[in-house]
């Protein structure tokens, strides 16, 4: 018992041990949030928590766990709620609302228990306030005195004299405070003159305020408001005159890039204003790109609309925050044992780790979205970066910087005019688009009525080109390549299909699924990719394996087997040990000329051990302590291995097992059964070709070898049908969005392995015009917007017969089980029949030849007798046959047929030993078994004399009052 104790404690010990080096502790962290608010904020604050967990050097040995919850706006009561009702939950942080008032009231409380308090919105709350004992806030928003500053120092770059303020409320007072000191500066000499206007908000709008400014000519505009409002104050400027030739606006929302300026850009007016986020940097795009796709995936399930445009800032401070506290709170668990605890609002306890988790948040430093990030010993974020951006005809554009340590730094980039003045080359032309009938970028449109022009046509190519004519302000011409070619150089200086058409001034443009190569580039303008892709590989579907014989031994692995046995081995040499070592597993016989006996013998151990793992049982009885313990831990284990077995096994037979000959382009290359190929003279072709690595270069001398007419097709039309066609003994190479539009629609296909190389499709354009900076840009903003994600999914998912193979899988249910699935447990049953069979056999005949020896008869007689009494087929009981001896009869009285004759003997008849009681043992060579049948008597003790004395009266008071029908007498 204590080998047992000891390892189920060793055990436990070392499962806890994994457990929690595999397990990271968890950590809540709340974000409060204003209800109405911008959907975009809490889906960058989850954002940020799953980038934290995946990126386990931001924060090691630790996972963040989100709890957002939203409050009425301005509501303090509701934010005081749900508050204490976080803290109850034992988060270690909480990110504010953009609401004044309850943002307040919850830093009040934060402070109150020392629990880190973060907020991203504009907050003047002075160094004084902030840096004090007990404060327990940190707010990445940019400082709004340091802000000032930089308003005033472009003002002073720009060199503007008499300015008018518009201002929304009396908070805007505070970010303007700068250049409100700088009248104080200004001599009897100097010219600088400030116009003070709020902006009241009536009947008409905001119109009035800005006719008075129209009317007051003047034309240099502080515009300071949230961007809530700022779309409707500019459009009802540019209704009342002020947005026209000369005037010149600084906005100085940090948001203005989010802002729609492209109804402004025409009429001459300069808008200037600073970004904090930099959306050219990769990392910014990412965000932008998962914030969007999920915004996408909410409007496809609630139809709700999805903002288009860059990133704002709220969004990124709140993913930046969410980084700063933790690096923070990384740092803190290196030196500390951070746990986390719940609070009770109007308890006395504090967080612990809260003020030391503060001061680590002030010393944070790292390059977030919204730039450089740190704070200073307030924990105020008094040094930033930002761009200055100008309105152009491309939109805001960056023509400078501005940071804490150099200032404003400006370097305009000069528009060049085109002759004639017309600041956009692409403005008002119309350009003739090349491309190639090739789903699902360019299809002829599916009408009744005859189409022409542009209309003739559909694809996400011809969206694609619809969007850029939108934000370039261009029209466009389509046409079909004649020769249907994508393009490649035929002699030096000499292209065919769609690039030979742009190379001869044919057409402007190649919108298609063609990729860009290095020998393409050189000779043609590429924009950046509108579409990144890889070669990957075309194959049938998997298909379900045939059903193994011995599937039923699927649920365990071989070493679960073979220690299963080792333990069932183990555990019937136990049994047979314990049960000889224990005094009380020896029956007492009651009679003394009588034997103690033991039912647990070799044989019999196994045999129990066997009938409880199998959940029959048998008929042993454990009579002592130390053989029921080992049986009760026996019980135990066979419980677990065939409820596992049993689980396993339901799975493993309703669960298809699918054959997969190839799962990668290194399995391609090693076998010889699967031929393969692709497109001649295309550019997957041309990587193989091209490439220096062992795989590649086999597959490229395969398919350059003597099956290249059969395995080199002419298109990828060619190549699809090959593929189903040959079913399974072709594979073709392409690129893999071709392959996931294909297998959207062709329930017989997959894509096969991952990509083999990374490219993009991107739009070609002769050499030396002035289009690439401009389609670049055009192709970046509907990224942003997320335009060219949405035609992704309608082109590839929907449009066409998209998702016929998903809706056409779906059952839900269990399929039932064929013969083949159990196929195995028949052939088992009928083994287990034959072997049985075979024992039968062997035992007919030892015991035929042992009775004809007996009876004193030939043993062909004897199996003669038998075998017709076998085949008889009916009736259960048979006459003793007589013996040579009346003796051996009268030994063999105790028969416990109730049906023998008592004037003969069976044939097998083994004689009851001297030492047993009657009907209470069976006795064998293996050992004694108690009869389940046994009903005690007087007579049960009767010596062997009695019985001699009075032959055959044993079998009629056996049978009469024990009740034993089915006695066998044991051999001597």
């Amino acid at each position: 018992m204590g080998v047992f104790l000891t390892c189920g404690a060793m055990v436990l010990v070392m499962a806890t041990i994994v457990v929690g080096q595999a397990r990271p502790k968890q950590m809540t962290i709340a974000a409060i949030f204003d209800q109405g608010g911008d959907p975009k904020h809490e889906l960058a604050f989850n954002h940020a928590v799953q980038s934290i967990n995946r990126n386990r050097d931001i924060l090691t040995g630790v996972e963040l766990t989100s709890e957002i919850v939203h409050i009425p706006e301005g509501d303090s009561y509701m934010a005081e709620r749900k508050t204490c009702y976080l803290l109850e939950k034992g988060v270690v942080a909480i990110f504010g609302p953009l609401s004044k008032p309850s943002s307040e009231h919850i830093k009040s409380i934060t402070d109150s228990l020392e629990i880190p308090y973060i907020e991203t919105r504009w907050n003047f709350r002075s160094q004084k306030v902030i840096g004090q004992a007990g404060d327990y806030a940190i707010n990445l928003h940019p400082d709004i005195t340091t802000l000032g500053a930089a308003y005033l120092d472009l003002i002073e770059a720009y060199q503007w004299k008499a300015i008018t303020i518009l201002y929304q409320d009396n908070d805007s007072m505070m970010t303007l405070k700068q250049i409100f000191d700088r009248t104080s500066t200004v001599g009897p000499m100097d010219e600088f003159r400030l116009v003070i206007k709020q902006l009241d908000h009536n009947e008409n709008g905001y119109r009035d305020v800005l006719k008075e400014i129209f009317f007051s000519e003047s034309n240099l505009i502080v515009l300071d408001c949230e961007k809530e409002i700022l779309d409707e104050v500019l459009k009802q400027a540019q209704q009342v005159g002020l947005i026209s030739q000369g005037y010149f606006f600084l906005l100085t929302s940090l948001d203005a890039h989010t802002v729609n300026l492209e109804d402004y850009k025409y009429g001459g007016t300069n808008f200037t204003a600073f970004r904090l986020i930099d959306v050219d940097k990769p990392e910014v795009q990412n965000v932008i790109y998962s914030i969007v796709e999920s915004m996408i995936e909410t409007e496809l399930r609630m139809a709700i609309n999805v903002p288009e445009g860059n990133l704002d800032t709220t969004t990124a401070l709140i993913y930046d925050s969410v980084h700063a506290f933790a690096l923070a709170l990384n740092e803190l668990s290196e030196v500390q044992q951070v746990r986390q605890r719940p609070l009770d609002c109007s308890g006395q306890a504090t967080w612990v780790h809260g003020n030391s988790l503060i001061n680590y948040m002030k010393m944070v430093e790292f390059i977030g979205l919204s730039g450089p990030i740190k704070f200073d010993t307030s924990g105020l974020r008094t040094q930033f970066a930002m761009d200055l951006m100008e309105l152009q005809m491309t939109g805001l554009t960056k023509v400078g910087t501005w940071n804490t340590l150099d200032r404003l730094g400006v370097a305009r980039a000069e528009e060049e005019k085109l002759d004639g003045g017309a600041p956009d080359p692409m403005a008002n032309k119309t350009f003739v688009i090349c491309a190639v009938l090739n789903p699902p970028y360019t299809m002829y449109t599916e009408s009744f009525e005859k189409l022409s022009g542009n209309a003739r046509f559909e694809g996400f190519a011809l969206d694609l080109a619809e969007g850029l004519s939108k934000i370039l302000g261009f029209n466009y011409t389509f046409k079909l390549v004649d020769d249907g070619a994508y393009g490649s150089e035929t002699s030096p200086g000499n292209w065919n299909g769609m690039l030979g058409e742009v190379h001869d001034g044919i057409a402007d443009f190649v919108i298609a699924d063609i990729s860009i190569t290095s020998s393409r580039a050189n000779a043609f303008s590429f924009t950046i990719p509108w579409l990144n892709l890889g070669i990957s590989i075309l194959y049938i579907k998997p298909r379900p394996a045939a059903p193994s014989l011995i599937a039923f031994l699927d649920p365990f692995t071989p070493d679960v087997y073979i220690y299963t046995m080792l333990v069932f081995v183990v555990t019937s040499l136990c049994l047979y040990v314990l049960a000889r070592f224990s005094p009380n597993q020896w029956e007492d016989p009651g009679d003394p000329t009588d034997e103690f006996t033991n039912c647990f013998t070799i044989l019999g151990s196994f045999w129990f051990t066997l009938g409880a793992f199998l959940g029959q049982g048998s008929d042993l009885t454990c009579i002592c302590i130390n053989v029921r313990f080992a049986a009760c831990f026996w019980f135990f284990f066979a419980l677990i291995m065939i409820a596992s077995y049993t689980a396993n096994l339901a799975a493993f037979l309703t669960v298809e097992t699918l054959e997969r000959p190839i799962e990668s382009v290194q399995d391609l290359a090693n076998q010889n059964e699967i031929f393969y190929g692709a497109v001649n003279g295309g550019s997957t072709a041309g990587f193989f070709a091209k490439s220096e690595e062992d795989v590649y270069q086999r597959i490229n001398q395969f398919m350059r070898g003597v099956h290249q007419s059969e395995v080199m097709l002419n298109s990828n039309t060619e190549g699809v049908e090959k593929v189903e066609e040959t079913d399974g003994k072709y594979a073709f190479f392409m690129e893999s969005a071709s392959i996931q539009y294909l297998v959207e629609r062709r329930c017989k296909l997959s894509q096969v392995g991952g990509l083999l190389d990374s490219k993009g499709y991107g739009i070609a354009s002769r050499k030396g015009t002035p289009y690439k900076d401009l389609l670049d840009y055009a192709i970046l903003k509907l990224m942003e917007g997320g335009t060219l994600h949405k035609l992704r999914i309608k082109w590839w998912k929907q449009k066409r017969g998209g998702g016929a193979c998903q809706s056409g899988g779906g059952g839900g249910g269990v399929s039932p089980l064929g013969l083949s699935s159990v196929a195995g447990v028949f052939l088992v049953t009928m083994l287990g029949c034959g072997i049985a069979t075979v024992f039968a056999i062997i035992e007919f005949l030892y015991g035929t030849r042992q009775a004809a020896n007996e009876a004193g008869v030939s043993w062909v007689e004897e199996m003669t007798h038998e075998l017709k009494f076998i085949f008889q087929c009916h009736g259960n009981t048979k006459e003793l046959r007589n013996q040579s001896s009346d003796s051996d009869s009268n030994k063999s009285g105790n028969s416990q047929s109730s049906h023998l004759s008592l004037d003969e003997s069976p044939p097998y008849s083994r004689k009851k030993s001297t030492n047993s009681r009657n009907g209470s043992i069976y006795k064998n060579n293996i050992g004694m078994v108690e009869s389940p049948y046994e009903v005690k008597s007087e007579h049960s003790h009767k010596t062997q004399d009695e019985e001699s004395d009075h032959p055959g009266s044993g079998s009629d008071e056996g049978s009469n009052k024990n009740g034993n029908p089915f006695e066998t007498m044991d051999d001597d």
